[in-house]
C-alpha cells in the first residue's frame, strides 16, 4: 500500500469527518468547504486527502462524493469529550503504519527531522519532510500521544486510561441508541433507514452531551435526518419531491398527507435550521442568528417526536 501525507492539522482533518457525518451520505467537496469554513480550497483538499490517508473517508467512484469509511469516524466527532475524542484518534492512528514506523524511528534517532526522513524513505513518500512532521506531530498531539519538551524533543505519551475513554465513547452512544429505539418502537425503527435517518439522528442526540456543544453541529446533524425522513416518508405517499428544496418546501409538497399541527412542527424545524444554515438574515438588518445550548439540547428532541407523530397519525394515532 502506498502512503503520502500532505500537510493539514488534525482539527481540519476532525471537521471534514464531522461535515460528511452530519450530512448522512455522500458529499461534494463545495458541502465540505461550506460547513467546516476551511479558509482556501487547497486546505480542503489536504485535509480530505488526509482524512482518507487515515482510512476515515473514502471517495464514491462513481459520483466523486465523499462518504464515511469507518465506523470510528462517527465515534471521533460525537464522543463527548476532548479525552475521548483524544482516545479514538489514538486507535486511528495506531492503525496507521507510517505513524508507527515514526513513532519507531523518533524514539531510535531522538531526532524529529530524522525520523520523518527516515519515514518518508522507507515508505517511499512524495511528501515534503516539513509536511510530514508538522501533520504527524498535529494529529499525534491531538492525540494526546505526543508532547513536546521543547527544543524540538518529544516524548510518547503510554496512556493508561485509554480503554475506559473508548468504553465510555461506546457505552455512551450504545446508551443512546437504545433510548431512541425504544422511545420510537420496534415498528418505526423498521420503516426508517438506519444509514440516513436513525444513526444521524442519535449522532445529534450525542452531541447534545458534549461538554461543549456545537449548537450548528447539532442542528446540521437533526435538520438532515428529518429532510432525509421526508424523502423517504414522500416516497412511501407516492409524492415527487422534485424540484423541491429543503425542509419548507419538502413539507408544502406533503401538505395533503400531514396534519395542519404537524406542518407547524415542521415549520419550527425548518426555521431553526435556517437560522443555523444560512447566515445573515436580510429580514434582521444582516444580523447573524445565534444558537442557544437551550435550543441545540431540544432540538434533535423535536425531530424524533415529529417523525414519531406523522407516522403515528398514519396509524390513526392522533398526538403531539
Amino acid at each position: 500500500m502506498s502512503y503520502n501525507i500532505v500537510l493539514t492539522t488534525a482539527e481540519d482533518i476532525v471537521a471534514v469527518v464531522d461535515a460528511i457525518v452530519a450530512k448522512g451520505e455522500g458529499v461534494t467537496k463545495n458541502f465540505v468547504s461550506k460547513f467546516t469554513g476551511i479558509a482556501t480550497d487547497e486546505q480542503v483538499d489536504k485535509a480530505i486527502k488526509m482524512s482518507m490517508e487515515l482510512q476515515l473517508v473514502e471517495e464514491d467512484g462513481k459520483t466523486s462524493k465523499y462518504k464515511i469509511k469507518s465506523i470510528l469516524a462517527r465515534k471521533l466527532v460525537t464522543a463527548s469529550s476532548d479525552n475521548q475524542k483524544a482516545a479514538i484518534m489514538r486507535i486511528i492512528l495506531e492503525q496507521y503504519e507510517p505513524y508507527n514506523v515514526f513513532k519507531t524511528r523518533y524514539e531510535y534517532t531522538k531526532s524529529i527531522e530524522l525520523a520523518c526522513s527516515q519515514t518518508k524513505i522507507l515508505f517511499e513518500m512524495d511528501s515534503n519532510e516539513r509536511d510530514i512532521k508538522s501533520t504527524l506531530i498535529s494529529v499525534a498531539t491531538y492525540a494526546k500521544a505526543l508532547k513536546s519538551e521543547g527544543a524540538s524533543l518529544y516524548s510518547f505519551i503510554e496512556e493508561d486510561n485509554n480503554e475506559t475513554l473508548i468504553n465510555q465513547v461506546l457505552s455512551e452512544s450504545a446508551i443512546t441508541e437504545t433510548t431512541l429505539k425504544q422511545y420510537w418502537g420496534e415498528s418505526i425503527c423498521s420503516l426508517l433507514s438506519q444509514a440516513i435517518i436513525f444513526s444521524p439522528l442519535s449522532d445529534a442526540l450525542l452531541k447534545t452531551k458534549s461538554n461543549q456543544i456545537d449548537t450548528r453541529a447539532v442542528i446540521v446533524y437533526a435538520a438532515n435526518t428529518f429532510e432525509s425522513f421526508l424523502d423517504q416518508y414522500a416516497q412511501v405517499k407516492g409524492v415527487s419531491l422534485s424540484g423541491k428544496n429543503g425542509i419548507m418546501q419538502k413539507r408544502d409538497a406533503l401538505t395533503a398527507h400531514l396534519s395542519k399541527k404537524h406542518r407547524g412542527m415542521i415549520d419550527y424545524i425548518g426555521q431553526i435550521r435556517n437560522a443555523a444554515d444560512h447566515g445573515a438574515d436580510v429580514d434582521e438588518n444582516g444580523q447573524m442568528w445565534n444558537i442557544t445550548v437551550e435550543t441545540a439540547i431540544i432540538y434533535p428532541r423535536i425531530v424524533a417526536i415529529t417523525i414519531r407523530d406523522i407516522l403515528h397519525r398514519d396509524n390513526g394515532i392522533i398526538e403531539v
